[in-house]
């Protein structure tokens, strides 16, 4: 059975651990809750291969009280901070099919998001500039890797990555980009045609009132 997860991705690929766990240390004390043991991902090639450092949080169970998930943008918002780059921050309860994730970086407001399981790891993966199944497999293996893969066949696949501003030396997450607007179709041009004719006969008669 999958347990739940915290992540944190790290856009300073070298990742001082001393630092981050100095970083989560004073966050976890502004926000009140339990400082976690942290960890770095050492099998996420992948997300190295991408300019990513991935760390993960162990949770413990909560008794009631507030823990570190609970307060997953502050955690996302200190790191990006202190380690001056990008920061992205994921939960994941895949048997409650349910996500959060966060996304901060120095002098850009915060971006966040809290769904369906699929759809939030599906969104991380644009963040991260990911194909989702990449991100999948390092989440929980095969399963979630196939279910996103099946999800892209389902739902005509992810959505393009976009150019992203430029953030330095490190990955770069896409933008979302509006959809470009569809060709204009013959009743398009004959109404068009039509507004054309009717504002230069506009433009006629209020040239003859002067």
């Amino acid at each position: 059975m999958s347990q739940p997860r915290l992540v944190l991705f790290l856009a300073d690929i070298e990742g001082n651990l001393t630092a981050l766990r100095q970083t989560l240390s004073r966050a976890c004390e502004t926000a009140n809750v339990p400082m976690p043991e942290v960890r770095w991902v050492e099998s996420a090639t992948a997300l190295a291969d991408a300019g990513w450092r991935v760390a993960e949080l162990k949770l413990t169970p909560s008794g009631g009280k507030a823990v570190p998930e609970d307060h997953l943008d502050s955690l996302v918002r200190a790191v990006a901070r202190d380690f001056r780059d990008q920061a992205v921050g994921l939960y994941t309860d895949k048997v409650g099919s349910y996500g959060r994730a966060s996304l901060s970086e120095p002098g850009r407001p915060s971006r966040s998001l809290e769904g369906e399981y699929i759809d939030v790891v599906r969104q991380t993966a644009r963040w991260l500039g990911l194909e989702a199944p990449v991100l999948g497999r390092l989440l929980d293996g095969g399963v979630t890797a196939r279910n996103l893969l099946a999800a892209a066949v389902d739902f005509g696949g992810d959505e393009p990555h976009a150019p992203a501003p430029t953030k330095g030396k490190k990955g770069q997450h896409p933008a979302e980009q509006p959809p470009a607007p569809p060709e204009p179709d013959e009743d398009d041009r004959f109404v068009e045609a039509k507004l054309s004719e009717a504002r230069r006969l506009m433009e006629q008669y209020l040239s003859h009132r002067k």
